[in-house]
């Protein structure tokens, strides 16, 4: 069960997290403290078959993911689709128990995918296929035109501001083959509320950009971004929307800031679902 903090109390734990220039202390209290880290997996996740489902055009592809974070839950799952995958972080977050501990959990649900205890990264590229690369910046990859078959990310790119956003989307476009995909699961929700009951999952949209400034931290940021945008994003880098689903869990606030367009019939939206085809 995670701990539950109040989201400005949260705030100021992570302002001193980025004064002291500290993630050691966050994997701490994400391990020892808030649950965080802790795997538990009693069922296939919906995001994981959506990505499935997405990979059935290809065949058996090779694929990138980044910001993957400490077990590789949903890469050991998508491992019975992929020849071969490429999983990477901007710092190394990968934590070897976590990935076995995930293995075996997903191994039981999905017998189709042996479990194999790992030592090492070289263990879990050979077993698995997966290889592991960090620090590794998406933004700047160093891999060849057109080397991988698709892309899958999920709820990663709500971390990245807005020029980090375009630089991957255009790295993305290079690294891929034509008619290579991307699916894409982007979570909308005020990351606060997911450890705070006592606001709504879309808290962070009645925040002027000046006042949201001071509790959207280095090791916390979320851009606020919503699936229009997304939606604008994907169209300026050149790549065809093949599927695109908003979702939707809670209803409109009553206040928006200024910079959200409350005509919008997805500016409430609070997960977004893409499917994303990289043209000829």
């Amino acid at each position: 069960m995670r701990v539950r903090i109040n989201w400005k109390l949260k705030s100021v734990i992570f302002s001193a997290i980025d004064l002291f220039n500290a993630p050691q202390v966050l994997y701490f209290l994400q391990r020892h403290v808030t649950g965080r880290s802790k795997v538990n997996i009693d069922a296939v996740e919906d995001v994981w078959r959506f990505h499935r489902d997405s990979l059935e055009s290809l065949n058996a592809p090779s694929l990138i993911e980044f910001g993957a974070g400490k077990n590789l839950r949903q890469n050991i799952y998508l491992s019975a689709f992929c020849r071969a995958q490429t999983v990477v972080d901007l710092f190394p977050m990968l934590e070897i128990d976590q990935f076995n501990s995930a293995a075996r959990q997903i191994s039981a649900l999905v017998p189709d995918i042996p479990f194999h205890e790992c030592a090492s990264l070289s263990d879990i590229e050979r077993c698995y296929g997966i290889t592991y690369r960090a620090p590794f910046d998406m933004a700047h990859a160093p891999l060849d035109d057109n080397c991988l078959d698709c892309c899958v990310s999920t709820n990663t790119m709500e971390h990245l501001p807005v020029e980090t956003l375009r630089s991957i989307l255009s790295e993305l476009t290079r690294v891929i083959r034509p008619g290579g995909l991307i699916s894409a699961k982007i979570d909308y929700s005020d990351h606060y509320s997911h450890t705070d009951r006592g606001i709504g999952p879309l808290n962070f949209l009645s925040y002027t950009e000046e006042q949201w400034r001071k509790h959207n931290h280095h090791h916390h940021y979320q851009n606020r971004l919503r699936h229009y945008h997304y939606r604008q994003f994907f169209a300026d880098a050149g790549l065809g929307i093949e599927y695109d689903e908003p979702v939707f869990t809670a209803d409109k606030p009553a206040v928006m800031a200024d910079g959200f367009d409350p005509s919008e019939p997805t500016v409430h939206a609070t997960a977004g679902l893409f499917r994303l085809r990289v043209r000829n």
